[in-house]
């Protein structure tokens, strides 16, 4: 009986503590079927929107979580050397130029582009300026 015991206290004391897999990564789904650009970790995130056909570039500030918009004071986002987009006004929610959420802008020189490479110049969310953002945007894909 007591080399079992000791048997078993000795298989005890080889055996390792089981191994915590790593967290998996939170991910988190577009609203706009656009590109997410997290600032921070998981501090906000900008959605961008690129149709390719129109050259046209929609950004939309959203929370670490990507639920809820956040507006900015600021009334323009800049792509470097691509396009500025200016803030938008919507009736609907109340947000106007230098409060809101949404921020438009269009390039000729975008129209049929299969990919967008940028970096958003600067951007101010909650007091927190992030700048020079790398940005790889593909083309919004049309629903059939």
């Amino acid at each position: 009986m007591r080399r079992a015991w000791l048997v078993l206290l000795l298989l005890g004391c080889d055996s390792k503590p089981p191994e915590t897999p790593p967290p998996a990564k939170h991910t988190h789904q577009a609203p706009h079927g656009g590109t997410l650009v997290e600032l921070g970790q998981e501090f906000a995130h900008v959605e961008l929107v690129f149709e390719s056909t129109t050259g046209k570039v929609t950004a939309y500030v959203l929370d670490g979580e990507v639920e809820k918009p956040i507006r900015l004071e600021q009334k323009e986002l800049v792509l470097k050397g691509k396009v500025t987009l200016q803030a938008v006004g919507s009736p609907l929610t109340g947000e106007k130029p230098g409060d809101t959420s949404q921020f438009e802008g269009q390039s000729d020189g975008l129209k049929g582009a299969t990919g967008l490479d940028a970096a958003l110049v600067r951007i101010v969310v909650k007091g927190r300026e992030f700048n020079d953002v790398p940005l790889r945007l593909q083309p919004l894909r049309k629903q059939d």
